[in-house]
């Protein structure tokens, strides 16, 4: 009797996973067709079928930012960092769920929210990144400057997170580091645009400043902003979100 109960007991579980991907997928359908009504709820089926999901708290997160409601849209990302490590993608898909919040300009729930995922994922480069990112754009630079060696530990053969430190060291008006840094990430990869160009602006500020390897309280950041991402679909990303 337990067996026949534990069967049918994952065949509903089962049942209600194809159920959920396939509302997920007709969500994904709907908003190809420019149905945003129909695309959020379908989205919310699949919420409702399985709360859990982690594709689904990803997109419908990020339409409650879109929609303005930020501390709902908040709390779907946060429990993605409740989820089981071993949850498919998940690291990739927190950390888009964090590029999107770079891409709307919401850096502080950026920063709480990339600190809780370095925190899951210690080993992944591209939180550490997004953690840079969030940090510098508030205020946080030695904590941007930390997070953005630790990227480059992380994945030492990546240029765009060379390029990242670079700027961030920009951010920090130590200019000659910054060339120096944006330099080496040129050396890496010739064909970086945003590092050729973190330079080229690293060596602007440089001439203006009377003392270029010191802060200047004359200068001031630039801000930078990220491009949005799209959504509900999570995609995998590895573009340098400064400069």
């Amino acid at each position: 009797m337990r067996g026949r109960k534990a069967k049918k007991s994952k065949a509903s579980r089962t049942a209600e996973q194809f159920a959920a991907e396939a509302a997920y997928a007709e969500s994904i359908f709907r908003n190809a067709l420019g149905e945003s009504a129909a695309s959020i709820a379908a989205l919310q089926k699949a919420l409702t079928l399985k709360p859990n999901y982690a594709p689904v708290l990803l997109s419908m997160g990020s339409v409650q930012y879109q929609r303005k409601r930020r501390a709902e849209g908040r709390r779907l990302f946060l429990s993605l960092l409740a989820l089981p490590e071993d949850t498919e993608d998940l690291a990739e898909i927190i950390d888009e769920a964090g590029s999107f919040l770079i891409g709307i300009e919401k850096y502080a729930d950026g920063l709480e929210f990339y600190r809780g995922a370095a925190r899951k994922f210690p080993a992944a480069a591209a939180l550490q990144q997004g953690i840079g990112c969030c940090a510098g754009h508030e205020g946080f630079i030695e904590e941007a400057l930390a997070a953005s060696r630790r990227a480059i530990e992380l994945g030492p053969a990546n240029a765009a997170y060379v390029s990242d430190l670079g700027w961030t060291l920009v951010l920090a008006e130590r200019y000659q580091q910054a060339e120096a840094t944006l330099q080496r990430a040129v050396r890496m990869d010739p064909t970086n645009e945003r590092a050729v160009a973190n330079l080229e602006y690293c060596r602007a500020r440089m001439a203006k400043s009377p003392h270029p390897g010191a802060s200047d309280p004359a200068m001031r950041p630039t801000r930078v902003v990220a491009k949005p991402l799209p959504v509900p679909t999570p995609r995998k990303r590895r573009a340098a979100r400064l400069g």
